[in-house]
């Protein structure tokens, strides 16, 4: 069976009428007429009734649109896998990180991808976690880390989670909570509070931790994706910072933030690294995965 007729047939059915199919597969809107008619004679039935300038599809082209879309899908992907294999590693890599994950892991897997790919183009984009599974569904993307507890629906998915991370809130060095002779959840919120966004499963474990007043709508007055601000922003003012210890391990381990040791055990962050299921890996991918699986390793200042 031809590819290239299941695509037009395909292109029919998403825009409706043969002259904007025509255009979105770059035809004449005669050439795809005889590209629909000579699948319709290939499968000796009717796909498609014609009825003034909109195209309806019969049973039998309702039936063949959803095995045709999972043809093209395969056929792509065979593909994609011969040019890796052709290839090497040139060409690029879509990679999608939440906000925790970009600000633990993009700067060093950039350094290390400049040196042992200099070859390779990567287009990293940060985002939440719904979209970013949304858009590997979608095959926008070929590998996403991101909040692990967020993934609602797994299913057809490559999910490898990473260790848990602790966390706590932190402060600048010289912050005035420091002298404080008991610092609890109260002394806290006598300061402005930033973190990123954070998922409906850590917000419950925060309440389970601190009760109301630790919901972060509560508690969090300055939310920001970048981390890199946020950092900025309590090393300069008197906010504490809300944030797993992988994202600031240069601050701690130079003394520049302090934690200050309120969060409990189980009130870790929770990332993984996905792909789509079956799908062949860029060789570059390994070496991501590799600095995920380190970066996000056992650490605890």
């Amino acid at each position: 069976m031809d590819i290239r007729k299941l695509k037009h047939f395909v292109a029919l059915c998403d825009h409706g009428t043969f002259h904007r199919a025509a255009e979105a597969v770059h035809l004449s809107q005669s050439a795809l007429s005889r590209s629909i008619q000579s699948l319709e004679q290939e499968m000796d039935v009717t796909l498609v009734d014609r009825s003034g300038h909109r195209s309806l599809l019969t049973p039998f082209g309702k039936a063949l649109l959803a095995r045709a879309r999972r043809m093209i899908l395969e056929s792509n992907e065979i593909h994609r896998e011969l040019a890796l294999m052709r290839g090497g590693d040139a060409g690029s890599v879509n990679l999608g990180l939440s906000p925790t994950p970009a600000s633990v892991l993009l700067r060093p897997c950039m350094v290390e991808l400049a040196r042992e790919h200099p070859r390779l183009r990567i287009n990293a984009f940060m985002g939440r976690t719904p979209e970013l599974i949304d858009e590997l569904r979608a095959e926008r993307y070929d590998l996403v880390v991101v909040d692990s507890s967020a993934i609602l629906d797994p299913e057809g998915l490559a999910i490898e989670r990473l260790p848990e991370q602790p966390g706590d809130f932190l402060c600048r060095r010289g912050h005035p909570i420091l002298s404080l002779p008991q610092r609890d959840l109260g002394a806290v919120r006598r300061y402005p509070v930033s973190c990123s966004v954070v998922s409906g499963d850590l917000t419950r474990r925060f309440v389970e931790a601190f009760g109301p007043d630790g919901h972060p709508d509560r508690l969090v007055t300055f939310c920001c994706d970048s981390y890199d601000i946020q950092r900025e922003v309590a090393l300069e003012s008197d906010m504490i910072l809300m944030s797993v210890f992988s994202a600031v391990r240069r601050e701690i381990e130079s003394g520049a933030l302090v934690p200050l040791g309120l969060f409990p055990p189980n009130l870790v962050g929770r990332y993984a690294v996905v792909r789509l299921a079956g799908r062949t890996p860029a060789p570059a991918l390994a070496l991501i995965y590799d600095m995920a699986r380190r970066l996000f390793g056992p650490w605890v200042p």
